[in-house]
C-alpha cells in the first residue's frame, strides 16, 4: 500500500469515555474514508495541557497507527481541522526501520507530582551606595548659585 504514519490527536476533557470512544471511531472513519487502513488505536489517557487550547485545559490523548498514500494526508489534515471534537492533531511518518508497533497496554503516563512551593527568602531593602540625608530646596538653590557664580577655570 503506502507509507506508514501515526496520528496523535487530543479530544477535550469534557467528554465521557463513551463519547471518546465514539469520537475515536469517527476519526477512524475519517481515516478509512480517505483511503487509509488503520492498524491500531490507543487511548493514552487524560492529561493537563501545557497551555489552554480554545479555553480547554485538559485533554484525552489518542494515538493511531495507519497506512496511507502520501497524497491523502493533506485531505485527512483538512478534515480533522474542521472536526470540532478534535482540539489538535499531528500526523507524522513512522520510521521505516521500526517493524513492530509499540504496545501501550502496560505503559502508564508519569504521575504528575504536586508542586512544592519553597519559601522565598526575605529581601531586605538595601540603601543605595553613597546615599545621603535629605536636602531642602533652599539648600539646593544656595549650592546651585555658588556653582553658577564661580569662575570657570
Amino acid at each position: 500500500m503506502g507509507k506508514k504514519y501515526e496520528i496523535l490527536y487530543i479530544i477535550p476533557g469534557k467528554y465521557t469515555d463513551e463519547e471518546i470512544g465514539a469520537i475515536t471511531e469517527k476519526v477512524k472513519g475519517i481515516l478509512t474514508e480517505a483511503g487509509a487502513s488503520v492498524a491500531e488505536t490507543h487511548h493514552l489517557g487524560k492529561r493537563k495541557l501545557a497551555y489552554p487550547i480554545k479555553h480547554v485545559r485538559h485533554g484525552n490523548y489518542v494515538l493511531s497507527y495507519f497506512e496511507a498514500e502520501t497524497d491523502i494526508i493533506s485531505k485527512i489534515n483538512a478534515t480533522l481541522r474542521l472536526t470540532g471534537e478534535v482540539l489538535r492533531h499531528l500526523i507524522v511518518e513512522r520510521d521505516p526501520r521500526i517493524t513492530e508497533l509499540p504496545s501501550f497496554a502496560e505503559a502508564e503516563w508519569p504521575v504528575e507530582r504536586e508542586r512544592v512551593r519553597r519559601p522565598r527568602p526575605e529581601l531586605k531593602p538595601q540603601e543605595a551606595p553613597g546615599k545621603k540625608e535629605a536636602v531642602s530646596i533652599e539648600e539646593l538653590d544656595k549650592k546651585l548659585e555658588e556653582i553658577l557664580t564661580e569662575e570657570v577655570k
